[in-house]
């Protein structure tokens, strides 16, 4: 898709951190953070939402990276994968938010932790 965001920096069109690559997949730190590690996992392939994934294979694959990234950053004692969808889809392309550490929401069982 050519006006997608994520695209764009799949096709390295729009800078990224990146953390993760694969051949199905890319993962990023969020621009706008919303805790200590904020990390975008996404396919590689334009897929608008969850609903979308077309096999178990892509979605798999979000969730072998998730659990590569969250072994780097040593973040086992507390994470959330998060997916948004429909209104509370900002980028209309899937992707895992990945977050650790202090939330900017104080009440967080992650803040907890």
């Amino acid at each position: 898709m050519d006006d997608c965001i994520f695209c764009k920096i799949v096709k390295r069109e729009a800078p990224a951190s990146i953390v993760y690559e694969s051949d199905t997949v890319i993962a990023f730190k969020s621009i706008q953070p919303v805790s200590e590690t904020h990390i975008l996992i996404v396919p590689k392939d334009h897929v608008y939402s969850v609903t979308d994934f077309s096999d178990a294979n892509q979605f798999f694959s979000l969730l072998t990276a998730a659990q590569s990234i969250i072994a780097d950053l040593q973040l086992e004692k507390g994470y959330k994968l998060v997916f948004n969808g429909g209104k509370y889809q900002a980028v209309p392309h899937a992707h895992w938010h990945l977050l650790g550490g202090t939330l900017e929401d104080k009440k967080d069982v992650l803040n907890n932790i």
